[in-house]
């Protein structure tokens, strides 16, 4: 994939971070403490409960990470990301420092781009994947939920941040989102989608999109629940 998909695509991006060009912490978006504690807050606002096993879609250097792996049951985390580099980067500089090893075995992490995860051989109550599709084509998500939906437990929920275009509105010209200032594009990063888009993305699957809308987002990032079968 080229980099003009996202910037997270671009070959250079990751050896930015392996090199040390690029912090693991500012690469995925700054904000460390506030929105690692936002998002392990919604969770548990959500239902995320200890013996619960959550899969962090796009984990990066673990932002929620860090907050939700001493909340959950040893190894009953796992991540995936698309940069291996931040992955390691995020282990050696977070996780160990924190003394949360022991909590969050390696084999719990995985580098891929294809939103697999049936390698861990776990079945997952809920998945969150934030400022994933935000930086990607709807398209993405539609495979994210067919590749995902297997490793579901029965009414299990994958949770994923999109920047909403509203339906009086021209989808394809940019859009300023409020608060935040955000200019989202429909065919450049950062990406835009009606919530139609995320009920289409999930035609042909066993998915059902059970609410989308406002989270309290400092960005404006919207929030889809998604329930599998």
């Amino acid at each position: 994939m080229s980099a003009v998909l996202s910037p997270y695509y671009d070959p250079g991006y990751e050896d930015a971070v392996r090199d040390g060009r690029a912090s693991h912490r500012d690469t995925i978006g700054g904000m460390w403490e506030e929105h690692g504690t936002f998002q392990r807050d919604f969770l548990i606002s959500q239902g995320l409960l200890p013996h619960h096993r959550l899969l962090d879609v796009g984990c990066g250097s673990f932002r929620a990470g860090v907050k939700l792996v001493p909340y959950l049951d040893p190894a009953h985390y796992y991540g995936i990301d698309l940069n291996a580099s931040l992955l390691e980067m995020g282990y050696e500089r977070e996780i160990e420092p924190l003394g949360l090893a022991d909590r969050l075995p390696r084999e719990n992490l995985a580098a891929t781009g294809e939103f697999r995860a049936e390698g861990f051989g776990a079945t997952f109550d809920f998945a969150l994947a934030q400022s994933v599709f935000t930086h990607l084509p709807i398209n993405h998500l539609r495979v994210a939920l067919e590749r995902l939906g297997p490793v579901m437990a029965s009414g299990g929920i994958f949770f994923a941040t999109y920047f909403e275009v509203p339906n009086d509105t021209i989808t394809a010209d940019p859009l300023i989102q409020q608060p935040g200032g955000v200019i989202t594009y429909p065919d450049r990063d950062p990406y835009h989608m009606r919530v139609a888009d995320l009920e289409h993305a999930a035609i042909g699957t066993q998915w059902r999109l059970v609410s989308a809308g406002g989270w309290g987002h400092p960005k404006a990032q919207q929030m889809a629940r998604f329930q599998w079968k």
